[in-house]
């Protein structure tokens, strides 16, 4: 999935696959919050270090 800005045409598709039939200015007026709703996805789909992990459920081997 990319992050950058999102096609009126691939939002307007994705919205009718989604039983949604909107007007042209409506798809216009929403694709901005498509855009940064793309890039959070993204973000949560990112895997993160080993450090993030929080203390209480990761365990250091003793040996």
């Amino acid at each position: 999935m990319t992050t950058g800005p999102i096609d009126e045409t691939e939002l307007s598709t994705m919205l009718k696959r989604a039983g949604l039939a909107l007007t042209p200015d409506q798809v216009r007026a929403i694709a901005p919050g498509a855009a940064i709703f793309r890039q959070m996805i993204a973000r949560v789909n990112a895997p993160l270090p080993r450090e993030a992990e929080p203390a209480l459920t990761f365990k250091a081997e003793q040996g």
